[in-house]
């Protein structure tokens, strides 16, 4: 078996120096996600060879993603098909972008199926157009960061993340949570842990964020990170519903403050939420990401 262990803050440089080079569009390929997200999938790694091997879980199912490095493709993947037989499990491919899945058909062609996974394509934008809101696509956006700046006239202001306030942020989720107390408890908790995660290693996982406050009170928050070269990914974004324009006033202050020179920004999946699918169509999205998975024929 391939010695899997529990994902650390300290596998950062490692798993960076492998993986960012690929320029991959995938949330899932970010180690940001892979660690603050480790508890609810019991994300385990293993580096070696070259290559970064992750397997999680997804209910009772184990999920390997596909080995994310340079080398010998085709080894790799037979070694995590081995450790697969050796723990007894179902061997399930995941998070295969285009260019790995023409990859995996060549070197191993009519060997796998692959499955388009809509509910885990990201949502990947220019960064040109969450900065302008320009055009008619977002003609509706602009109306609601105009309207809220006119109502609320000089009682709201946004301000980056730091060591001073980065307390708020925590502190307004929970606020939040009691706001949103009818989600899944199981739903809460593990973005609570992923939230307290993502704040207690802000600087080591090169974290930025942004606090959204009218009257002085926090009432929305976001985190994001540098994937790559070409692209940024928003992590986290939390807001009062029950303020008309929040949700579009902190997504347009944060794209000012950080996304200048960047070419993308991904703002991840859907997971098949009705309501979440139609809040990131309607923000015009470039392109939604490939993802795929594979199972042995």
């Amino acid at each position: 078996m391939l010695p899997f262990r529990p994902t650390k803050i300290t596998d950062k440089e490692d798993y960076d120096k492998i993986v960012k080079p690929l320029n991959s569009l995938l949330c899932a390929h970010c180690f940001v996600d892979l660690f603050i997200w480790k508890g609810a999938y019991d994300t385990q790694i293993c580096i070696q060879d070259g290559f970064v091997f992750l397997k999680q879980k997804l209910g009772d199912e184990t999920i390997y993603t596909f080995p994310l490095g340079k080398g010998d493709t085709k080894k790799a993947v037979e070694e995590l098909m081995q450790d697969a037989k050796d723990r007894g499990v179902n061997f399930n491919l995941a998070a295969i972008n285009n260019e790995q899945k023409e990859e995996l058909e060549k070197i191993m062609p009519d060997y796998f199926d692959f499955v388009d996974r809509r509910d885990s394509q990201d949502y990947i934008y220019t960064s040109e157009s969450l900065i302008t809101l320009a055009g008619k696509k977002l003609h509706s956006k602009r109306n609601f960061v105009n309207r809220f700046k006119s109502e609320n006239e000089d009682n709201w202001s946004y301000e980056n993340i730091t060591n001073d306030n980065i307390h708020e942020a925590f502190e307004y989720h929970l606020s939040w949570c009691a706001l949103n107390k009818d989600n899944e408890d199981e739903d809460i908790f593990n973005e609570t842990c992923a939230i307290s995660l993502a704040l207690k290693n802000f600087d080591a996982l090169e974290l930025k964020g942004g606090l959204l406050r009218l009257n002085g009170k926090v009432i929305a928050f976001t985190l994001g990170s540098r994937a790559n070269e070409d692209m940024f990914i928003v992590h986290i974004e939390k807001a009062d519903y029950t303020i008309s324009g929040n949700y579009q006033m902190i997504n347009n202050q944060f794209a000012i403050s950080n996304f200048e020179g960047i070419k993308y920004i991904n703002r991840e999946e859907d997971l098949g939420l009705e309501g979440l699918r139609k809040a990131k169509l309607s923000y015009n999205p470039a392109m939604l990401s490939d993802n795929y998975s594979a199972v042995i024929k």
